[in-house]
């Protein structure tokens, strides 16, 4: 089997200062199943989509203008995934979620600032 066959997801290791709040979060707002939890670490679940949330004591908040990941999960319909989170989304500041834009590279994305400060992005082609 070539390496190209064989490789089948990609999951993201996304180091908080608060894995227990940051699960809730990809849960409760984003609609993730949670597979495993401890005190320090998550697996999560949406589709075909998973991350993985390491807590790391004394992680601070990424301030807005020093955010420089995005954790980016391609989608079918973004706007309804929007339409379908629109409750839980609204729970967040305004500043942390971006409603679904077309993009000028043929991607219509939703933004939404996740826990740490970095932001989660949701796309489809066009």
């Amino acid at each position: 089997m070539a390496q190209a066959e064989n490789i089948h997801q990609v999951t993201p290791m996304l180091y908080v200062s608060d894995c227990v709040g940051s699960a809730k979060f990809f849960e409760q707002v984003l609609g993730f199943t949670v597979i495993f939890q401890s005190e320090d670490f998550a697996l999560l679940r949406c589709g075909g989509a998973s991350v993985r949330i390491v807590e790391e004591k004394g992680r601070k908040k990424v301030n807005s203008e020093d955010a420089r990941t995005t954790v980016y999960i391609e989608v079918y319909n973004v706007d309804a995934l929007y339409l379908e989170r629109e409750i839980a989304l609204a729970t967040l500041p305004t500043d942390d979620v971006v409603k679904p834009v077309t993009q000028p590279w043929n991607q219509r994305e939703l933004l939404v600032r996740m826990p740490d400060g970095n932001w989660l992005a949701f796309g489809q082609e066009l």
